[in-house]
């Protein structure tokens, strides 16, 4: 999912309590009654800011948290606190989370408003679905037709993407020149795509995982995919290591087996890319 886009922080609403208008006191002390003297006014006991129920909402693709808010009619503020999140930045497409409501209002429930996808690019014809599936070559023709950025505009383009997501910026960079040499025309003998090498069914994951569908034909979605990997295995390795080899042997396997020889030996090829980064 994308980082939350919050402007400035809301104003915190505090409870002003006036003080209680009296008449003027009598002449005379009034006498002891249980009953209040004539012609006093009490303080009235302010009014207590009505209490929040609690409703449930569960992420959709494109969703991100001050959309929600807005759509619910609550502030930002008041999400983040209800759901106390570890990092608002990984809340991913299927999480459920709670939405405050004020006490006497209803919950709509209602899908966040979203904007009609732009018509996918196609590539003779092709989508890019179809171009991945028909294997190597056809990737390799697509992407020789298609205009890619420069080595020095690709770096900037995963340096922006990596601020984006909370990626350590050496690692995406010494992922992508380790994979492609950041270079988004490489197609590998299995058919892993582009920058950071991303295979088509990596990519349908990445997609699910940012909320839209990735086109790994162009640069720019193809960083992406490769960052939002690198943001699910940093959060879920034991370690640097484990997410970095993760990367080129699978997390799974990774717990399961350890590093395998080839694995390592990309392990200290990466870390060398990021001390020069």
């Amino acid at each position: 999912m994308a980082p939350i886009t919050a402007g400035a922080p809301p104003a915190t609403a505090h409870a002003i309590h006036a003080e209680a208008r009296t008449t003027k006191p009598a002449a005379a002390p009034p006498k002891k009654s249980k009953a209040p003297a004539a012609g006093k006014r009490h303080a009235s006991k302010a009014a207590k800011t009505p209490a929040r129920s609690k409703a449930s909402y569960t992420i959709r693709a494109g969703d991100n948290l001050t959309t929600i808010a807005k759509a619910h009619k609550v502030s930002l503020a008041a999400l983040l606190k209800a759901n106390k999140f570890s990092d608002p930045n990984r809340v991913l497409v299927g999480d459920r989370i709670v939405v405050p409501v004020p006490a006497g209002g209803k919950q709509t429930a209602k899908p966040v408003a979203r904007k009609t996808p732009a018509k996918p690019h196609t590539y003779g014809g092709l989508s890019p679905k179809q171009v991945l599936k028909k294997g190597r070559s056809a990737t390799k023709a697509a992407l020789a037709a298609t205009d890619v950025p420069s080595r020095s505009q690709t770096k900037a383009l995963i340096e922006q993407t990596a601020r984006r997501y909370g990626v350590n910026r050496q690692l995406a960079l010494g992922i992508g020149w380790q994979e492609s040499g950041w270079n988004q025309r490489a197609v590998s003998s299995v058919n892993a795509v582009g920058v950071m090498q991303v295979m088509p069914q990596s990519g349908e994951w990445a997609s699910g995982m940012v909320g839209h569908n990735l086109d790994l034909l162009e640069a720019r979605d193809n960083v992406t995919a490769g960052v939002a990997i690198l943001r699910y295995l940093t959060a879920n390795a034991k370690d640097l290591d484990q997410a970095i080899g993760s990367y080129y042997q699978g997390l799974g396997a990774m717990r399961k087996h350890g590093p395998y020889e080839d694995t390592k030996a990309y392990i200290r090829s990466v870390r060398a890319h990021m001390e020069r980064m």
